[in-house]
């Protein structure tokens, strides 16, 4: 997966979204690392953490895949609007602030 930095040279509507998924998928991180030894296939907490962060770690690198595709303008505005909805790891409260700032920014 590439980096934040990569991310970040296309535009800073895609660093935003990568600095969202980002916070987001690091304390899940950290909870895995702090987790105690659980039982193989019968910790629900874990195996729920588990699934947050490949579910996290898989929209960073459909992000980073999404603004190397989208070169121009008008392709970054729609695929990034694309993203968003089809994203369950954006929740619709960070989706209509970034909608709203994004407007508000150019």
């Amino acid at each position: 997966m590439n980096s934040q930095s990569d991310v970040s040279l296309r535009h800073p509507s895609w660093e935003a979204l990568w600095q969202y998924l980002e916070a987001k998928r690091q304390p899940v991180e950290d909870e895995i690392r702090r987790y105690p030894a659980p039982i193989a296939g019968c910790d629900a907490h874990f195996n729920y953490l588990l699934e947050q962060r490949t579910a996290l770690s898989r929209e960073l690198v459909r992000l980073d895949a999404a603004s190397k595709a989208a070169v121009s303008g008008a392709e970054r505005c729609k695929a990034i609007e694309s993203f968003i909805r089809s994203s369950a790891c954006i929740d619709a409260e960070y989706a209509a602030r970034f909608r709203a700032a994004s407007k508000s920014s150019g």
